[in-house]
């Protein structure tokens, strides 16, 4: 019998192997960095074969390669599989046969996973049980193995997913927005456009694509189909039956609301549903989280904020002066354009991780950097420096492996800091 290659056993090449394995499939893993130790050795229980040298796999014996999102399609085993003219597929794909419910697809640079989980906190309250999987946290093929099922599925994508999948699978779907994130990947805002793009092919015969005008303005030209629709087309709609709550929202908030309403209506969601659940919607941790107010000071984690848009809006979604805290893993993108809308709002910028020096020498002497060594010394830095009625910010920008494991542990972090500030104490973690 041949065998399924999974490359990367991070969470969702755990759970396609898991799927595999109980499907009576012969399967094999490699890992440049193996995660989870305990799950990986429950795997091997179950007959998954881990290869630790390349010169190990047997590629006569491969008929399918299973990748997880953050793999590089420059890795050896990537190139060679494709070479080899041996199919390359995401966790997402091998799990979308053994799946009936109706499918709404959800991706952009930033928001997605806050459209997602409000999509299935809409529908969930008003009688539809929904399930958010896929780049939210829960894989796909997880969700095959829960014996508890959902009505709909509310799937998150990353553009890393979409680079291979091309099944048209899809009820409803939006694509948020694309502004600069993964350049260390991407050639150009094109490419990463472009995989962005693909969801329009994955769209069922009587799908519902929508797409933010925006998008359609920079990135129409890359659009195979002419078979959308813009979600500025609810604008009036909303403001019409929910005029207060939503334009009392920040600008990106805005634009979440307007993609949960294009997704839910179809559902047969009513206005007072609707309303009634976006009041009880709790927003996901580490995006825009006021933490705590310290000597008239408000201190915000926004760790998810792991692109230079995303920075920006958080920025301007803060009342007052700013003292932001960014950087770790460069992603690619220029900081640049952090100049204007920083312009008069932020006071001072606190750079640590690897793209520290990277973000000095882009901004000063336009806006004031300092590069710090820790997340302790920028907590207590941004607290000397920080005026009452201002506000702290920890919105990076960056990738967080240099100093964390991931941008919730860096949101930890941060808010542990803070916390020991408040309580009087300060030393590291």
């Amino acid at each position: 019998m041949k065998s399924t290659l999974i490359l990367g056993l991070g969470k969702s090449g755990r759970a396609a192997a898991k799927l595999l394995l109980l499907h009576k499939k012969n399967v094999c893993a490699f890992d440049d960095y193996l995660g989870d130790l305990e799950e990986a050795l429950c795997l091997e229980e179950l007959g998954l074969k881990r290869i630790s040298d390349l010169g190990a796999i047997c590629w006569e014996e491969i008929d399918q390669c299973v990748i997880s999102p953050g793999v590089d399609p420059k890795h050896v085993i990537y190139r060679t599989a494709k070479n080899r003219g041996i199919p390359v597929v995401t966790e997402v794909e091998l799990a979308l046969p053994f799946i009936s419910e109706p499918l709404i697809a959800v991706t952009g640079t930033n928001g997605k996973t806050t459209v997602a989980l409000l999509v299935e906190h809409i529908l969930s309250t008003s009688g539809i049980c929904a399930k958010a999987v896929g780049n939210v946290g829960v894989p796909l093929c997880s969700y095959v193995l829960d014996s508890k099922k959902a009505e709909v599925l509310v799937v998150e994508l990353s553009s890393f997913q979409l680079e291979t999948l091309d099944s048209p699978v899809f009820d409803q779907a939006a694509i948020l927005n694309i502004t600069p994130d993964h350049l260390d990947r991407y050639p150009d805002m094109q490419a990463y456009a472009k995989a962005k793009l693909r969801l329009q092919n994955c769209m069922k015969e009587k799908g519902s694509l929508f797409i933010q005008e925006k998008v359609v303005e920079q990135f129409g030209f890359l659009l195979e189909k002419n078979e959308y629709q813009t979600l500025d087309f609810y604008q009036k709609d909303l403001e019409y039956f929910s005029s207060s709550l939503y334009r009392e929202c920040a600008e990106h908030e805005r634009e979440n609301t307007l993609a949960a309403w294009a997704l839910c209506k179809p559902f047969g969601i009513s206005h007072t549903q609707f309303k009634k659940a976006l009041t009880t919607f709790c927003r996901p941790s580490h995006r825009l989280e006021c933490i705590a107010s310290i000597d008239g000071v408000d201190y915000y984690d926004d760790s998810k904020g792991t692109n230079i848009d995303a920075v920006i809006c958080a920025v301007r979604a803060m009342k007052g002066k700013v003292i932001l805290i960014a950087g770790g893993v460069d992603k690619g993108s220029s900081y640049t354009a952090w100049k204007r809308p920083f312009s008069g709002k932020v006071r001072q910028i606190l750079a640590i991780g690897l793209a520290a020096k990277k973000i000095e020498q882009e901004l000063h002497p336009f806006i004031p950097v300092i590069c710090v060594d820790s997340m302790q010394s920028a907590v207590v830095m941004a607290k000397e420096l920080a005026k009452e009625k201002e506000s702290v910010l920890l919105s990076p920008g960056c990738a967080s492996f240099d100093m964390f494991c991931d941008y919730a542990h860096r949101g930890k972090e941060f808010q542990y800091q803070v916390r020991l500030l408040r309580d009087g104490k300060s030393y590291e973690s």
